[in-house]
């Protein structure tokens, strides 16, 4: 029997699916349940669902339609991603799992501890704050506003739900060892932290497969800034200052502008940063302004690397470049994963970062990795 998990978003189905490689696996992650056509039962299959900002309704039948073709395909849902500071429809998510699988118990724990998000009394803490007093609270998207994990659970029976107090990567280790301890049947449901216990408790157990080769022609170098998040345009400049790479502003209001400087730039350097503007505008439309940026200025300069920052940005334009599905081949750094594209033009590497992740010089590490593939 192969194995499955599912992702909220795309940087967080990378994220969980870095933990599985590093634990010897070969992992693919599909854009959607009908790009899953794998056989290989030594292979773990991610499936993003594309649900961290949909309704709670369309949350549930997204999922519980993903476990329905992981179950026609002869496979087991072995973890459940969800964000570490419960941003999205975690209740409706954690409700679908359950209903789909009525027998199995569910450890749920969204704690990671290493960047400061700990479970202590059957309470999200945010470096020691409760998450629905800290910044994820005013969340435009999805603003948290419980902090008790049971407030997450609804009418699910308390002694099916595990909820275990995390203050470390030991205590997660240990909640997943005692719930292997009492049976099989049983689903993690928490964060990447999460990811990598359970990862690591079958490592032992996994048939080791060839890493996946690298296919790429020689090209230039795109990195696409898709995250609001003010410490992109920080590392976009470092690697300016470091690597030379110029930035150019991704203008919303003039798109065959930003194509056309963005190729011209590209064509003669080699290399170019992507970058929003600061004007703040509604976030459904500056989403399409930059997958049809980026699928444009791919297309006319002929691009061969990418780097992609915010999950929904990567994933409208592998959805632009008809890409359906990513091949794991490295984990740069914590949270930033490189990929090999599944499509009809194979020829292309793909690197994603979460749009708050990393430190100043990401982007410069990601180029160098980039260059050197």
């Amino acid at each position: 029997m192969s194995d499955y998990f599912l992702a909220d978003d795309l940087s967080g189905a990378l994220d969980a699916a870095a933990a599985f490689h590093h634990a010897g696996r070969r992992v693919r992650v599909v854009l959607s349940p009908v790009d899953w056509t794998s056989r290989d039962p030594d292979e773990v299959i991610g499936v993003t669902t594309e649900t961290r900002n949909a309704p709670a309704e369309v949350a549930s039948a997204t999922v519980l339609n993903a476990i329905a073709h992981g179950r026609a395909q002869g496979a087991r849902l072995i973890y459940k991603k969800i964000d570490s500071t419960l941003r999205g429809p975690v209740a409706a998510e954690l409700g679908a799992v359950a209903a789909a699988m009525p027998d199995a118990r569910i450890l749920f724990a969204p704690a990671n501890p290493a960047v400061g998000r700990t479970v202590r009394a059957g309470r999200l803490l945010v470096r020691g704050v409760p998450v629905a007093e800290t910044e994820f609270a005013r969340d435009p998207l999805s603003p948290v506003t419980q902090s008790e994990l049971r407030a997450h659970v609804g009418d699910l029976n308390g002694e099916r739900v595990v909820i275990p107090d995390t203050a470390t990567e030991a205590d997660l280790a240990a909640s997943v060892a005692r719930m292997d301890a009492h049976g099989p049947n049983w689903v993690p449901v928490g964060s990447g932290a999460l990811a990598r216990a359970v990862a690591d408790r079958s490592a032992h157990s996994a048939v080791p497969r060839p890493a996946v080769t690298a296919l790429v022609a020689a090209g230039p170098i795109l990195l696409v800034c898709g995250s609001a998040h003010p410490l992109n345009r920080t590392q976009a400049e470092e690697l300016q200052r470091q690597r030379g790479v110029p930035v150019c502003e991704l203008r919303i209001e003039d798109i065959a502008g930003t194509v056309h400087a963005a190729v011209d730039t590209l064509r003669s350097s080699g290399s170019l940063s992507l970058v929003v503007g600061a004007t703040r505008t509604d976030s459904a439309v500056a989403l399409r302004a930059i997958a049809a940026v980026a699928a444009q200025v791919i297309s006319r300069a002929k691009v061969p690397r990418l780097f992609v920052t915010g999950g929904e940005s990567a994933f409208a334009i592998c959805r632009a470049l008809e890409i359906s599905a990513l091949d794991l081949l490295a984990e740069i750094e914590p949270g930033v994963c490189l990929a090999q594209a599944v499509a009809r033009d194979r020829g292309r590497l793909l690197a994603v970062k979460p749009g708050g992740f990393g430190g100043t010089d990401t982007w410069v590490r990601v180029w160098d990795k980039l260059r050197a593939a």
